[in-house]
């Protein structure tokens, strides 16, 4: 089966979400553990979406994608389409502040 929006897939030490593809690449946001620290990009799974995705209960998502290579990811489940709607705003969100927070960051003199 091949990788489409919306498949949770394994690496090695984590799992992430596929939120779109590109060419050879894929972009993945990454599952966050309950005991991880919170950031303002996470986005808590619902417990059908981590049931649908194969997780376990209480994971976030981190809605702040990086692209991998598109190459034999193991995919392990799916997250509604709905979940894919409320991280795309979210990373919509997140996009906007780090844009608003480089636009203010202080002028380096030489």
């Amino acid at each position: 089966m091949p990788l489409q929006r919306g498949h949770v897939v394994q690496f090695a030490r984590y799992r992430a979400v596929c939120v779109g593809l590109r060419g050879g690449k894929a972009l993945v946001c990454k599952v966050i553990q309950p005991d991880d620290l919170w950031h303002r990009a996470d986005l808590p799974l619902d417990w059908l979406d981590c049931l649908m995705g194969g997780l376990t209960t209480s994971l976030r998502i981190r809605c702040w994608p990086h692209t991998v290579r598109n190459h034999d990811l193991r995919i392990v489940g799916e997250v509604s389409v709905a979940c894919m709607d409320r991280v795309d705003r979210m990373v919509n969100k997140e996009r906007d502040i780090r844009a608003l927070e480089e636009k203010w960051r202080p002028v380096e003199l030489n």
